[in-house]
């Protein structure tokens, strides 16, 4: 779909609460990937929705970081993927 993009979300938070939060927050936009690694396909105005979101948790104990992911650049997974696998229009591992 035109418009869309894909977003890596990663955080370091060491307050259970603030970490709590973020991650509600980032499971209405993405899905997560590793503990502290989301992956989230936005266009424009989710995108904006998403980072107003999180800015009004004013997080004290640490960062959220977010990543577009370029299309010209091909998946490459390196090491040994988790049994569980993930499946989306990105990227399948298993």
């Amino acid at each position: 779909m035109r418009g869309l993009a894909d977003y890596a979300v990663v955080y370091d938070i060491s307050s259970n609460s603030e970490r709590r939060k973020i991650e509600k927050i980032l499971k209405d936009y993405g899905f997560r990937i590793q503990e502290s690694v989301f992956e989230c396909r936005l266009d424009k105005r989710l995108k904006s929705e998403l980072i107003e979101r999180l800015e009004g948790l004013e997080i004290s104990t640490g960062f959220v970081k977010i990543y577009k992911q370029e299309y010209s650049w091909k998946d490459c997974i390196i090491g040994k993927p988790r049994k569980k696998s993930i499946d989306n229009d990105n990227a399948f591992v298993i």
